[in-house]
């Protein structure tokens, strides 16, 4: 796995076999990207001072624009609020961590399935929004049909899962320092393609339960970062780790030949008597014995290994994932909104066509984060209707509404809310 320190720029790890050894995997802080992105890779307050910024140079006063992205903030907050809610209180009942198995009675096993197909669809929504690319069966196998160079081989069973879903973001080149026998151990440096967020919910069958640690009545939603694309099948349930050649020939050849002279020796001393084959027979067992052991403990590393990457790649489970993937798409969702209505309003003041603004926007992104992404045009223009800050011309052109009148509306639409809740 690849290992990411904010302060330094590399990170150390072993290598990997005896012609291979991989000496350093890192993340540049520059990553060149391998597929184009659909999501703002910028932190909310970073985007709300750049985008004011931008308005101001535009004409616009500053505090007047400072309190319109807060407006934008809450509103868009309290209208996603009832939607996520829901979402967390139907995932509740299929929690894998609840607590309130201890004071209720289990869910029937035909209700969980329901209520987990019912979240997962929710979940789909949420990733949708948060801009993240859900991977279909045929780019997920192509994904498990290899394993990265640092890797571990690993074999996977899809008989295990009633439901599986696999969400990716953040689509990046990392770096591997390594020597290899064929290159004389000299240092090479490969690019290696990994997603920067991955995201995985899946409800085990049945049979693939065991009971308090895996349940089949629950889904299990996990998210992980720098994960590399051919090693996703290291965080699945239901794989278990194939040995290597040299592993398998460290175990085997040692018993062979154990067995081999074992053999040899009872043929040439079988006229020495009891005692004497009794002793052989302990001496040359020794070989069998090792090898059991070096077989343990060739296991125990692989275990250790991927344990040790699960550790440091792993950034939630559960019901914290799912808050979290909620925050990200309201995030996406409020930046989407003010960089569609900010170049309406200072671009393009007597309309735009989407295909102006989608330029625009992309070019605007490119400009701030250094690499291209494909600006979702379609659903900022949706946001923008549903907040009333749009105005759309016969023919077809788009046009915001004045900062003034698109700060009443906002206040008439959180007053409008804010009763509601409290009739509620």
């Amino acid at each position: 796995m690849l290992s990411h320190n904010p302060n330094t720029a590399n990170s150390s790890v072993s290598g990997t076999n005896w012609f291979t050894l991989i000496e350093d995997e890192s993340i540049p802080l520059n990553a060149k990207h391998w597929e184009l992105e659909h999501f703002i890779p910028v932190a909310r307050a970073d985007w709300r001072l750049l985008i004011t910024e931008y308005a101001v140079k535009g004409g616009q006063d500053h505090d007047t624009f400072e309190e319109f992205c807060a407006l934008v903030d809450t509103l868009m907050h309290m209208l996603e609020y009832h939607d996520n809610a829901s979402t967390s209180e139907n995932y509740a009942h299929v929690d894998p961590d609840k607590l309130g198995d201890r004071i209720t009675k289990s869910t029937a096993s035909s209700d969980a399935d329901a209520q987990c197909k019912l979240v997962q669809k929710q979940l789909d929504g949420i990733m949708l929004r948060g801009n993240y690319q859900k991977l279909d069966r045929q780019a997920l196998l192509l994904a498990l049909s290899e394993s990265s160079e640092f890797g571990m081989p690993m074999k996977s069973d899809f008989a295990v899962f009633k439901r599986i879903s696999v969400y990716v973001r953040g689509k990046i080149f990392g770096t591997q320092t390594r020597r290899r026998l064929r290159n004389f151990y000299r240092k090479e440096e490969v690019s290696v393609p990994l997603f920067q967020r991955l995201v995985i919910c899946f409800q085990l069958t049945e049979d693939a339960a065991d009971g308090d640690d895996h349940r089949s009545d629950c889904l299990y939603i996990k998210s992980f970062k720098n994960i590399p694309q051919h090693d996703i099948d290291m965080l699945l349930p239901g794989t278990s780790v194939k040995m290597s050649l040299l592993d398998q020939g460290k175990i085997a050849l040692p018993t062979l030949s154990g067995l081999a002279m074992l053999t040899f020796r009872i043929v040439a001393v079988a006229s020495l008597g009891l005692f004497a084959f009794i002793g052989l027979l302990f001496t040359t067992s020794g070989y069998a014995v090792k090898s059991i052991f070096g077989y343990i403990r060739t296991k125990d590393r692989y275990q250790h290994n991927l344990t040790k990457n699960l550790y440091y790649q792993n950034l939630g489970n559960n019901a914290g994932v799912l808050q979290q993937l909620q925050n990200e798409a309201e995030i996406q969702d409020i930046q989407e909104c003010l960089l569609a209505y900010s170049i309406l309003l200072i671009q393009f003041p007597d309309g735009a066509t989407i295909g102006q603004l989608d330029k625009a926007a992309e070019a605007f992104i490119q400009d701030i984060v250094g690499f291209p992404v494909n600006f979702e045009v379609d659903d900022a223009l949706r946001k923008l209707a549903k907040l009333k800050l749009l105005i759309v011309e016969n023919k077809r052109l788009y046009k915001a509404v004045s900062l003034t009148d698109a700060q009443s509306i906002l206040q008439e639409g959180f007053m409008h809310r804010f009763l509601a809740y409290n009739r509620d």
